[in-house]
C-alpha cells in the first residue's frame, strides 16, 4: 500500500483517546511514530475495562486501536536524562504531538515557545479540551464533557423529552483525531516549503461545533432541538419500522421530486400531488400528519418490500443498525474498514481501521489501498532499547538508563 508519509517521523506525547488516535493515523499512513510514555503507562491503557474489555499485557484491543503501529519508548521526563533523550529525539523528528495540558507541557519544557525556540523545524500539534483561551482554556476537557456536554449534542441529538444521551466512549475524540492529523499534514506541506514547523491546534470542543454547523446555523432562524421522530424537520427525513418489527431511516433531500414517486410504491395514489403533503415547504407544515400516516403505511410491509420499493423510487435509506451489527456488515468487511486482529495471545479482535485511503494508480483490489495494522499497540517502553540505538546511545548507557530508571521496558 502506498503510504504517503513514509519518512516523517513523529514524536507522540499523548494519552488516552483523541491524541492517540491522531499519531495512529500518521502512522497508518507511513510515519514513524514513537509513542512515549511514564513507566506506569497511558491511563488510556484501562480505559477499555469501562466497556468489558480485556486490558492485560498480551490482549488490549481497546488500546490498540488507538495506538496500533507505533513504537514504544519509555521515559522518566522527570529526571534531565529522560528530558536530553526527548531533546535529542526532537532534534531530527518532524512532528511532536501532544494531548497534556499546555500548563503540565510548560513544567517539562515542552510548550510551543520553548521548542519552537529550540526547533524550529518541529512541527507542535496539540489537542485539548476547550482551545487556547477564555475562561475554560485549563480546565479538564474528556471528549463527554468538551464535545458532548458543553456543545449541546448531549441534549440535542436524543429524541425529545428524554434524557441526555450517554454517549458511545471516544466518539467525539476520534472524529477530533481526524482534523488533529489533516492539520499536522497541511503544516508538513509548509514545512517542505519552508523548512520551518509551526504550531497545530484543535479542541473537542472546537471540533463539536464544527461538526454541528447545520444546527448552529438554523437555530438563529427558527429551528429547535431536540426533536421527535413524530413531528421531525421533514416528514421524510425520519425513521420507520416495517411489519417485521425492523427500524430504517429514510432521506428524501428533494421532496418535491421524489415524494409522489414514494406514495405511488406505497400504493396511496390519493396522496399524489395532494397539497398538503406533495412538495417540501407543504409536508414541512404538515410533517406530524404524514410521520403518522407514513408510519401506518411502512408497518404493512416487511423490511424486504421496502427495500425494494425505494430501489425503485431510487430513494436515500438503510436499516438501523446497532454497532455490534456493523461488525460482519458485508459492505464494512470488503472494504476492510473491519479487519481482524490477532492480539498477542492468540485470539482475534475485529478492530476498525482508519479511514482514509492511498492510490497511485487504480487499484485493482482492496488490498492495494486498505491500511494494515503491521503492529499491535507497543507494551509500555517495549521499544525503548532499539529506539535509543537508532539515536547513537550504546549498550552501556542503555543499560545505566535502566538501572537508573531513566527509560523503561515491558515485557510479557
Amino acid at each position: 500500500m502506498f503510504k504517503p508519509l513514509e519518512g516523517v517521523k513523529v514524536i507522540d506525547l499523548t494519552y488516552f483517546v483523541a491524541g492517540p488516535g491522531a499519531a495512529r493515523i500518521l502512522a497508518d499512513w507511513g510515519a514513524d511514530v514513537i509513542k512515549v510514555e511514564p513507566s506506569f503507562g497511558d491511563p488510556g491503557r484501562g480505559t477499555g475495562a469501562t466497556m468489558s474489555c480485556p486490558i492485560v499485557k498480551d490482549c488490549n484491543p481497546f488500546y490498540t486501536a488507538y495506538n496500533a503501529n507505533k513504537r514504544g519508548l519509555s521515559l522518566n521526563l522527570k529526571s534531565e536524562e529522560g528530558k536530553a533523550i526527548l531533546d535529542k529525539l526532537l532534534e531530527t523528528a518532524d512532528v511532536f504531538v501532544s494531548s497534556y495540558r499546555t500548563g503540565a507541557l510548560k513544567r517539562l519544557g515542552l510548550d510551543y515557545g520553548t521548542l519552537s525556540q529550540k526547533h524550529p523545524h518541529l512541527i507542535w500539534a496539540q489537542i485539548n479540551g476547550f482551545g487556547d483561551f477564555g475562561p475554560a482554556k485549563d480546565n479538564a476537557g474528556f471528549d463527554t464533557v468538551a464535545f458532548w456536554a458543553r456543545s449541546g449534542a448531549m441534549i440535542d441529538i436524543t429524541e425529545k423529552e428524554t434524557s441526555p444521551v450517554n454517549p458511545l466512549i471516544g466518539f467525539g475524540d476520534a472524529t477530533t483525531s481526524c482534523s488533529l492529523s489533516g492539520g499536522i499534514c497541511a503544516a508538513l506541506y509548509q514545512k517542505a516549503k519552508t523548512g520551518k514547523g509551526c504550531k497545530v491546534m484543535v479542541s473537542l470542543f472546537s471540533q463539536a461545533i464544527w461538526s454541528e454547523s447545520a444546527g448552529m446555523v438554523s437555530t438563529q432562524y427558527g429551528d429547535e432541538y431536540p426533536k421527535t421522530r413524530k413531528n421531525p424537520g421533514s416528514p421524510v427525513m425520519d425513521t420507520f419500522k416495517s411489519s417485521d418489527d425492523k427500524w430504517f431511516y429514510m432521506s428524501i433531500l428533494e421532496p418535491d421530486r421524489y415524494n409522489n414517486a414514494l406514495f405511488k410504491e406505497l400504493g396511496r395514489e390519493d396522496l399524489v400531488d395532494h397539497p398538503d403533503y406533495s412538495t417540501a415547504s407543504a409536508s414541512k407544515a404538515h410533517s406530524a400528519e404524514l410521520v403518522e400516516i407514513l408510519s401506518a403505511e411502512f408497518a404493512k410491509h416487511t423490511m424486504d418490500d421496502i427495500a425494494a420499493m425505494f430501489a425503485r423510487a431510487d430513494i436515500a435509506y438503510d436499516r438501523v443498525q446497532h454497532i455490534k451489527e456493523v461488525l460482519d456488515d458485508p459492505q464494512a468487511l470488503e472494504n476492510m474498514y473491519i479487519v481482524p486482529m490477532a492480539n498477542r495471545d492468540g485470539t482475534i479482535t475485529k478492530q476498525p481501521a482508519t479511514p482514509i485511503r492511498f492510490a497511485t494508480a487504480e487499484p485493482t483490489c482492496i488490498e492495494d489501498i486498505a491500511p494494515t495494522m503491521d503492529r499491535q499497540a507497543p507494551l509500555v517502553g517495549e521499544h525503548s532499547a532499539e529506539i535509543l540505538k537508532e539515536y547513537g546511545y550504546s549498550d552501556e548507557e542503555i543499560q545505566k538508563f535502566l538501572d537508573d530508571k531513566v527509560i523503561y521496558i515491558d515485557k510479557l
